[in-house]
């Protein structure tokens, strides 16, 4: 990504931002946009909270899709809550609207729907997301893009497929949707810290388990079983992407959006917990420390973890000549610190509602915006991360865009026996 490419996604996002806000009568004029929602976890379930919050009675739930039933049966119980806050013309799932099993993706389109909310694990992003975009879907799709570098090429294709339907995808990378980053962003951009020297990101975690996890609802659980991996999914790689790719991929995108273009070489390091037991809490790393080598002296160090009883810290710093910008989304805490000082002020609206009100906006104004590249660009880079610190070795960051062939998803998407492999150990980890 070039200057160019950076200062086009800020555009983007504010602009669509600036989007006319979308009134009741609009709606009535128009009806209510029709909504899906593929992959009812607890991030599914809380994003129809999210859109139900910024749409004001624009949009209505009309059908629900996983892979298992049971997590259908969590959604409805959710949906008679939001409800009882949102009003009853919001929610309206019949049984005949709930979909489950490994084709439930597919069963879904078979209903009128505008807009499709993709809140699977990751793995299953591109086998789901092409089938939406064929489709003809606009589409709400949670973070991150995907969990290898073959699949992050095929999101790119879809993302090119998407554009030439004139589709909207916005992305779960909330940070560009919130104003006060656009703003710092922009202050930075445009010279306020002067030449960048250096960045630093951070998502330091206190637990090891964040995600709603199935280890102890399962009867005779089995951590080979395919079923334990996808309802456990945040702790196996090939599913989440590890936790650098699934979480610390928000960090990275700030830095991307900010920097403006690719690193030239990754060096990182990592490992897991010797009290983790293995495999019945997965096979992820629970911390990493990567070195983005930008050229020209420009490096950024970024630092994930998800270690029980540790520190908790999130925000994203850059480094310039006049002075340094700090930007932390948790109490929209973003600040310029030296000759120019600055700091964010005023009541932003919440960056994981005001992501679904552009993507409203966006469809009921028919001004499709696609930022489905931005998130599978901070992927990719946190997927290099990763892999550079399962090995031990650094390498040029060219190599995972264009040459890796690692490849996670299954051949066959079916129940049953799913080996897992050893925990990465660095030095005899194989990069492919």
């Amino acid at each position: 990504m070039d200057r160019r490419d950076a200062m086009k996604s800020i555009a983007v996002a504010s602009a669509a931002a600036a989007l006319p806000k979308f009134s009741a009568a609009e709606v009535g004029k128009k009806s209510q946009l029709k909504v899906g929602l593929v992959g009812c976890s607890g991030r599914g379930i809380g994003a129809v909270s999210d859109m139900l919050t910024a749409a004001k009675g624009a949009v209505k739930i009309v059908a629900i899709a996983d892979l298992f039933a049971d997590r259908n049966d969590l959604a409805i119980k959710a949906f008679e809550r939001y409800a009882k806050k949102f009003g009853k013309d919001a929610i309206d799932v019949p049984e005949s609207r709930r979909f489950a099993g490994w084709d439930a993706y597919k069963q879904i389109l078979g209903e009128d729907i505008d807009i499709i909310i993709h809140a699977t694990p990751p793995v299953f992003r591109p086998l789901h997301i092409r089938e939406f975009v064929n489709a003809g879907k606009h589409l709400f799709v949670e973070k991150p893009a995907c969990v290898d570098p073959v699949q992050c090429r095929e999101m790119l294709e879809i993302a090119d497929l998407a554009d030439k339907k004139n589709l909207t995808i916005i992305p779960g990378i909330q940070r560009r949707f919130h104003p006060g980053y656009q703003e710092a962003i922009k202050r930075m951009q445009d010279g306020q810290i002067g030449e960048i020297l250096g960045a630093q990101a951070y998502w330091l975690n206190s637990r090891f388990f964040i995600q709603d996890n199935g280890v102890l609802r399962l009867q005779n659980p089995d951590p080979e079983e395919m079923e334990y991996q996808i309802r456990n999914w945040f702790i196996f790689r090939w599913t989440s992407g590890d936790c650098y790719v699934e979480q610390h991929v928000h960090n990275l995108d700030v830095i991307l959006w900010g920097l403006g273009k690719d690193p030239k070489e990754v060096c990182g390091i990592g490992g897991r917990r010797w009290d983790i037991e293995f495999p019945k809490y997965g096979d992820r790393f629970s911390h990493f420390g990567v070195d983005f080598d930008f050229g020209e002296g420009l490096h950024c160090a970024s630092y994930s973890r998800r270690e029980n009883k540790s520190s908790d810290i999130v925000c994203e710093r850059f480094i310039g000549t006049k002075g340094v910008l700090e930007t932390n989304l948790d109490g929209n805490r973003m600040r310029i610190l030296g000759q120019k000082p600055w700091k964010a002020e005023g009541d932003y609206p919440q960056a994981m509602v005001e992501e679904h009100r552009v993507l409203i906006d966006c469809v009921l104004n028919n001004k499709p915006q696609n930022l489905l590249r931005e998130m599978v660009k901070s992927t990719r880079l946190a997927i290099a991360g990763r892999e550079s610190a399962y090995a031990g070795r650094n390498f040029k960051y060219e190599w995972i865009v264009s040459r890796s062939k690692q490849s996670w998803a299954p051949r066959e998407w079916k129940f049953g026996k799913k080996p897992i492999d050893p925990i990465p150990l660095p030095g005899e980890y194989r990069l492919v």
